[in-house]
């Protein structure tokens, strides 16, 4: 854990020397997004967006003309591989930011690789644009992603979590859609779900390899959801809740085997997308970049349509609240063009999103229902997506307290995934697994001092 915890230290000084905070800070535009053209559009800049997603598929290109129409003297360059890998664009980044390659603008998939580029000084903060165009975060956005006292990036998509469920399975096993359930009620539907034995046997869920499904009941509380409490060093390893994540996995997988065995999953390396539209699994707990997808695509075809249900809870009387989490877009401190990429940031985080159709946006602004009808509208078999079940679970969501999570939080979800796949792989108890992953924990935080 040591040689981890000072590889990565390691890595983040090196590149807070490397880069640095460069000094000052201009605003610019106006309120709600409606920012102005600039006034000379005689000197040409170009700013290199860097990102993790595929530029034809999720329409970014016409995220850029659009732009360019209020902004006729910005263009933007992707810089990109297209493979929609958020870990691997993580280490492209850092080398690029570490060589002096230009960065101008750079997204996050989650607020944990947002907080550790913060520490390493690669973020402009933005608290002096936001301050000139009159807002505040808490009006504007569904996420707060201000960090200590100071906000170095804007909240892009959102995602909520929920479950998507495939209508004819439920038809076939008699089963109604939930509208408020349980974890216990969830795993009564999963078995109910399951059908077949050997290679052509079909579970009735599956748990993909995400860090928040190795603590599920713990990861969509309303707050104090991490690890590690604020605090930085009380632990919520050893809780009835992370106990219950266990329980819920091994019910599934190991006793009632309708879930998808966890060894199967690593050995074969399954997806969620191929299990749940080949009619491998018939439900799988995901989050809201799944809505156009219900609908099929090219590669993944949609032969039956979808309905969806809330995240389920721990106890009856526990409010339906939901995993809030998504992308943050930030401008470099490094780069030339500050202004110019935070006009970009902010137009994209509020009326951009909207134009590209394919995201639900944090802009709380935005028209929820317009919105949908959009993503529904993308997909390649609409009619597959079942708009009523989708807007309730969507509307009676409670989205979770948007925490930015310490830096070493990536560490202690690396430590703890270790532990629990010994579990699931049926190679240790659940005490056993607690104890190791708290001794664990204990030592990255003590490293982290």
């Amino acid at each position: 854990m040591k040689k981890t915890k000072k590889h990565w230290a390691f890595i983040l000084t090196s590149i807070a020397l490397i880069v640095g905070l460069l000094s000052g800070c201009a605003g610019g535009g106006t309120q709600n997004g409606e920012q102005s053209a600039p006034e000379n559009n005689a000197n040409q800049v170009t700013l290199k967006l860097h990102f993790w997603y595929n530029e034809d598929q999720d329409n970014w290109k016409t995220v850029y003309s659009e732009f360019q129409k209020k902004y006729p003297n910005i263009k933007i360059e992707a810089v990109t591989a297209g493979d929609n890998n958020a870990n691997e664009y993580l280490k492209r980044l850092d080398l690029a930011s570490a060589s002096g390659d230009q960065i101008d603008i750079m997204m996050f998939s989650n607020a944990t690789y947002y907080s550790q580029r913060v520490t390493a000084n690669m973020l402009e903060p933005l608290n002096d644009y936001i301050a000139k165009d009159g807002f505040k975060m808490e009006d504007e956005y569904y996420m707060d992603t201000t960090y200590g006292d100071t906000v170095y990036g804007l909240p892009a998509k959102k995602n909520i979590y929920f479950v998507m469920m495939n209508k004819n399975h439920l038809d076939e096993a008699g089963l109604s859609v939930p509208k408020d359930w349980t974890w216990d009620e969830f795993l009564d539907y999963s078995k109910k779900l399951t059908k077949g034995e050997g290679a052509s046997k079909r579970y009735g869920t599956y748990f993909h390899t995400f860090s928040q499904y190795y603590h599920m009941a713990l990861s969509n509380q309303p707050d104090d959801y991490f690890l590690v409490k604020p605090d930085g060093k009380t632990l919520n390893i050893d809780s009835p809740l992370v106990r219950r994540s266990l329980e819920i996995r091994q019910q599934a997988e190991m006793v009632d085997k309708s879930a998808t065995p966890y060894s199967e999953t690593m050995s074969q390396k399954l997806n969620y997308r191929p299990q749940y539209f080949n009619e491998k699994t018939s439900m799988i707990l995901t989050g809201d970049f799944m809505i156009p997808e219900a609908g099929g695509s090219d590669k993944v075809p949609a032969n039956f349509p979808t309905v969806f249900a809330p995240y389920p809870k721990v106890n009856k009387t526990d409010p339906i609240s939901t995993i809030t989490a998504g992308d943050i877009m930030a401008v470099s401190s490094k780069s030339k063009h500050k202004q110019e990429a935070y006009d970009f940031v902010r137009w994209y985080t509020t009326e951009g999103i909207q134009l590209q159709g394919k995201y639900m946006p944090a802009w709380k602004k935005a028209d929820l229902n317009k919105v949908i009808d959009t993503l529904i509208a993308s997909s390649k078999t609409p009619d597959m997506i079942d708009k009523e079940t989708l807007m309730y679970t969507m509307t009676n969501s409670i989205s979770q307290k948007y925490n930015i999570p310490l830096p070493f939080n990536e560490e202690l979800e690396v430590a703890f995934k270790k532990d629990v796949e010994k579990f699931l792989l049926g190679e240790a108890d659940m005490d056993a697994t607690i104890n190791s992953a708290v001794q664990k924990a204990q030592e990255i935080i003590e490293n982290s001092k």
